[in-house]
């Protein structure tokens, strides 16, 4: 069976190491990107099965790379976005909503936690009927 592939967006060069080295031991193949604009570079790239992505970066936020990646999107194939922030304010976890994301999770995040969502996310996706 083919490892799913998540790609880790994290201006924080140490989150995106831990990430993608946990991911791995789990069994997940990682890309990872420093800023937004280079996430939707990745995803035109090679579709991931799943985003990691955080919410403050430099050069491209998250917010407007989840805009620009849902843009990217070929019909009936959503990509599962998980906002991964410091942030904690429900302007956040709205604005997350409102520009196609789809969960919120607050950093640090234990690996179980990480592991679940992430699990959950991509089984969920699975199952999703085409529009």
């Amino acid at each position: 069976m083919k490892k799913k592939k998540i790609l880790i967006v994290d201006d924080d060069q140490s989150i995106r190491e831990i990430l993608c080295t946990q991911l791995g031991r789990l069994g997940f193949q990682t890309a990872a990107a420093a800023d937004g604009k280079e996430a939707v570079e990745l995803f035109k790239a090679g579709q991931p099965n799943l985003i990691l992505m955080d919410m403050m970066m430099p050069v491209m936020d998250g917010l407007a790379a989840c805009q620009q990646i849902r843009a990217l999107e070929k019909k009936g194939a959503r990509v599962p976005i998980l906002f991964l922030t410091a942030r904690d304010t429900r302007h956040d976890q709205i604005s997350s909503a409102l520009c196609g994301g789809d969960e919120f999770i607050t950093k640090p995040i234990s690996l179980q936690e990480l592991r679940e969502r992430v699990e959950a996310a991509l089984a969920h996706a699975k199952h999703k009927p085409d529009p």
